[in-house]
């Protein structure tokens, strides 16, 4: 047998998982099929300040759905979704603002 030794570079194998990482942060900024959020804000005379509730918005969707979807809950009392930190008010909210963003 012969005394070969292999070097091993620890940089390297940094080096290699920063690029991967990077690698596949910029394909994924590119799909675009990226999933979008909203966040609706609501107000109601009974409750104190705005909710704002943020979800996902679905692949054939729209935001303005899922805040309507949202606003329907909080004004059916047989809703038992929590929404505006668990609050008990059904009824009486309206929808204030719509704003989609890309998922980071």
């Amino acid at each position: 047998m012969t005394g070969r030794r292999q070097v091993v570079r620890p940089g390297a194998a940094a080096v290699l998982a920063a690029s991967l990482f990077a690698l596949t942060r910029l394909v994924a900024a590119r799909t675009p099929d990226a999933p979008k959020r909203v966040t609706c804000s609501f107000s109601n005379p009974a409750y104190s300040g705005y909710c704002r509730e943020t979800a996902d918005v679905p692949k054939d969707g729209t935001g303005d759905a899922v805040c309507a979807d949202i606003l329907a809950c909080l004004n059916d009392t047989a809703c038992i979704k929590t929404y505006c930190q668990a609050t008990t008010v059904r009824g009486g909210w309206k929808l204030e603002s719509v704003k989609e963003e890309e998922k980071k």
